[in-house]
């Protein structure tokens, strides 16, 4: 679905940072590149572009890395969507950090430590990416839409922490949340995030939430136990009890 955002689309952190845009999506270079810094990827949902919502993970990004928005492999509509495969989505994804890279000439960390953030379509690819390429990203965020995870293959990969998130009134919540605890107490630390009253579309606080959830996926401590962001922080590790 495409990303419509309550309240407008672009998010005003969206011209704070340097830029790069082509056919192959948006990206926006980190607070400091004095030293590499790693990529967190957003995919973006069906009947969209990279332009849509990829501003409202900016504000999260750029303490971290490198936003890198690529567009859909499939066109869709008036916009696109993520279709195939690894093998057929994977090119499009590489094709973007690839452009990314010249926001900072070698100072684009593909090695490992990224964060792949997805929304709706792009969150089940999102979530075939993280654990088809091993070593590569260890926080995975995935938003509105229903998905199997397989704890183990993604643990293999290096995957380190999850968050599943999704509005109560999105088809998506009550599946969401009950993958959440499943993929926790299988040994992957995993937390569900409840966005709001609304349904399928981010809400417009979306950018706050979205600073926790790849804070949290990018950091090495518990949340706080009760911690507002999360409705359900993982099992057993949240501090403060």
């Amino acid at each position: 679905m495409s990303a419509r955002v309550l309240g407008g689309i672009l998010a005003p952190a969206l011209f704070a940072a340097a830029r790069a845009h082509g056919p192959w999506g948006v990206a926006y270079a980190p607070d400091d590149v004095r030293a590499p810094r790693p990529a967190i990827v957003y995919l973006h949902g069906m009947w969209a572009g990279p332009e849509d919502s990829c501003g409202h993970f900016l504000r999260a990004s750029a303490p971290y890395g490198f936003l890198v928005c690529p567009r859909g492999n499939a066109p869709n509509g008036e916009g696109w969507m993520w279709s195939g495969t690894y093998a057929t989505v994977a090119p499009a994804v590489h094709e973007a950090l690839r452009a990314a890279e010249t926001l900072a000439p070698g100072k684009l960390d593909r090695a490992g430590g990224g964060t792949l953030v997805g929304y709706s379509n792009g969150a089940y690819f999102a979530a075939v990416v993280a654990g088809s390429e091993p070593g590569a990203w260890t926080g995975l965020v995935l938003l509105s839409m229903r998905v199997d995870l397989d704890a183990g293959r993604l643990r293999a990969a290096g995957v380190r922490r999850v968050v599943l998130a999704a509005g109560q009134r999105d088809g998506a919540w009550s599946a969401m949340r009950a993958m959440a605890e499943r993929t926790d107490a299988l040994g992957l630390p995993t937390a569900f995030m409840d966005l709001g009253p609304g349904g399928h579309e981010l809400p417009r606080d979306i950018d706050d939430r979205m600073a926790a959830a790849i804070a949290w996926v990018r950091a090495s401590g518990p949340p706080a136990c009760g911690a507002e962001a999360f409705t359900m922080p993982p099992r057993g590790r949240c501090s403060g009890t």
